[in-house]
């Protein structure tokens, strides 16, 4: 079935076109100029490329930054998981299993908040502390969880952790499968 327009339909076709086309410039060029992301879409990509500046800048100088003992990188990582902090948990990561974390985190959690609302992490210890011949330190935690009803249960993560310079970041991680979805891993 062929649609025949008489030429002043097509002609006025063809002017809503322009007209709607020059509005949809003129608005963007108009946020562009005035800085709202919400109605240009080059102030938009400006405001995209300012965040991952930032993200990367904000990683950078993470990787310059560590803890001064073994301790201290278990528990900046456990407060990480009791925070649903990926942040947190990222920070006191050696190298490679920062890229390995990035990765996770990109794919499941790129807000890099982790955990669950229930159960959620209610507290945590080191339970054990040993030396390897190597000079690493494998630090046992224990995590407890509860929901709204009481006690959930208890979870348990093994960190490797070596001296990297002067700080000391975690090399290793061994946890339980109830623990992954705190860690940023789905279950």
């Amino acid at each position: 079935m062929k649609l025949l327009l008489s030429k002043q339909v097509k002609k006025f076709m063809g002017m809503v076109f322009v007209v709607c086309l020059l509005l949809a410039v003129v608005l963007n060029t108009a946020g562009y100029f005035l800085g709202c992301k919400y109605i240009s879409v080059a102030a938009a990509m400006v405001e995209v490329d300012k965040y991952e500046v930032r993200s990367r800048l904000l990683l950078d100088a993470v990787d310059e930054l560590g803890v001064c003992t073994p301790e201290a990188a278990a528990k900046v990582w456990a407060e990480g998981l009791q925070k649903r902090n990926g942040a947190m948990q990222y920070s006191v990561m050696g190298s490679s299993l920062k890229k390995e974390y990035l990765k996770q985190l990109s794919q499941y959690n790129a807000n890099w908040v982790t955990g669950v609302s229930s159960p959620w992490i209610t507290g945590y210890k080191i339970t054990s502390q040993t030396q390897t011949d190597s000079g690493q330190s494998v630090i046992g935690l224990s995590f407890s969880t509860a929901t709204s009803s009481g006690p959930a249960g208890d979870y348990r993560a093994d960190l490797t952790i070596a001296k990297d310079g002067d700080f000391w970041r975690i090399i290793k991680i061994s946890a339980e499968e109830g623990l992954r979805p705190y860690m940023g891993i789905p279950g």
